[in-house]
């Protein structure tokens, strides 16, 4: 027998395997991806809009213009001015916007959870004193007022 003769066709192959339609894990590979680059971005815009970072950044600006020109009393009112800038961004305006004095210094020692007898009595009477440069621990004004920074919390949000 002549197999030349015999009308057989070419061998066929198989069609190529396609990437359409997706398997079940791509489609759990490509949703987990979009997942975590959402709770990424949602993180890192919460950590660079964080008023505590400027806060920090601001204080170094104090704490080097003290260095340069030590005057206590400005160094009082700056800081004072800084934390209570930072109190209005994290609490709601109608609790924070009337304090002053003793009210000021435990609302400050409340939220934040440090407590300096010495310093918080230089910020609740030093703005309204006369001379103050010689009474000011400026060391201790400026490690205060770094520790509530980095420890407040902020209101709990409704």
């Amino acid at each position: 027998m002549d197999y030349s003769q015999i009308p057989l066709r070419d061998m066929q192959m198989p069609d190529t395997i396609g990437w359409w339609p997706l398997a079940y894990g791509w489609w759990l590979l490509i949703i987990s991806v979009i997942i975590i680059a959402f709770l990424f971005g949602r993180y890192l815009r919460k950590k660079l809009n964080d008023p505590r970072r400027y806060a920090l950044d601001a204080l170094k600006q104090v704490e080097q213009a003290y260095r340069q020109d030590p005057d206590g009393k400005r160094l009082v009112m700056q800081s004072n001015a800084l934390l209570k800038r930072l109190a209005l961004s994290l609490y709601p305006r109608e609790q924070v916007a009337p304090l002053s004095g003793d009210r000021w210094c435990r609302f400050l020692q409340e939220t934040g959870g440090v407590s300096d007898p010495a310093v918080l009595e230089v910020l609740a009477q030093g703005p309204y004193q006369e001379q103050l440069s010689d009474t000011i621990d400026s060391a201790a004004l400026i490690r205060f007022t770094r520790q509530w920074i980095k420890q407040v919390k902020g209101a709990p949000h409704a």
